[in-house]
């Protein structure tokens, strides 16, 4: 669950469509949705491709959380265990609010390690 600025917890599910950037040989876009669940404390991404791909991330672990944009579009990056995933092509604007709240999670993880 996510904590909101009174220390409370709050609960969010929150889904998006959006292509998953990865690198196999060259980068590839795979088209997909991409669900923050806070009940789980899982970011998941599910492709809707052949491929089937699908990759979750505990939010508790996501080290770094960046939006960045480009020319053309916005990027959502996390660092999770050693590796940068990203997400691009949003086809609405709930990523926005993803990233918030994975930006939010993530600021109130690094004030409770001190």
């Amino acid at each position: 669950m996510l904590r909101n600025q009174a220390g409370r917890f709050s609960r969010i599910n929150i889904k998006t469509y959006c292509s998953y950037k990865t690198f196999q040989y060259r980068f590839v876009a795979i088209p997909g949705t991409l669900t923050l669940n806070d009940q789980t404390g899982i970011l998941i991404f599910e492709s809707e491709e052949l491929d089937d791909i699908t990759e979750s991330f505990e939010i508790d672990k996501i080290e770094k959380v960046e939006l960045s944009k480009s020319l053309l579009n916005e990027t959502l990056a996390i660092y999770y265990k050693g590796d940068w995933y990203k997400w691009t092509y949003f086809l609405d604007e709930h990523y926005k609010e993803i990233y918030s709240q994975l930006a939010k999670n993530n600021m109130l993880a690094i004030f409770c390690t001190f």
